[in-house]
């Protein structure tokens, strides 16, 4: 083999080391990006679990508020129906008791009374008794 051959022989394998060299140097530096990325994704999927365990927290304190607020509310409405009860019943006990009353002034007997109000006449008697005014 003449000097020109070896000499090419070497350069060609030095060429070829040097491309191997070169090709595990980026194969690691990608290696190493790839691994940089990855924990960055990591760290991220991380603080995004956090953020949704603090927004699940939070979603629970407002149901449990919601729910607070529900209740009162319930409670709230049934004190009104109560009331509103109450006074329907109160207004409806003053209106017939005012009734009787006017009638039994208007010389109508007990047996008329009940009749026309479809009422006993021992309720019709008991009521004239409590609310009559007296001459």
């Amino acid at each position: 083999m003449s000097n020109e051959a070896l000499i090419l022989q070497v350069i060609f394998d030095v060429a070829v080391v040097f491309y191997i060299l070169l090709s595990r140097y980026y194969e690691k530096k990608e290696k190493e990006s790839l691994l940089k990325l990855i924990e960055s994704l990591r760290n991220l999927v991380e603080k995004q679990k956090q953020l949704i365990e603090i927004a699940n927290l939070r979603i629970g304190d407002q149901q449990e508020r919601i729910s607070k607020i529900l209740e009162d509310i319930r409670r709230k409405n049934m004190l009104l129906t109560e009331l509103l009860t109450t006074i329907k019943n109160k207004t409806y006990e003053d209106s017939l008791k005012e009734k009787i009353i006017r009638m039994k002034r208007e010389g109508k007997s007990v047996e008329e009374m009940a009749k026309e109000l479809n009422m006993s006449k021992g309720e019709i008697e008991l009521i004239i008794k409590l609310y009559e005014e007296v001459k």
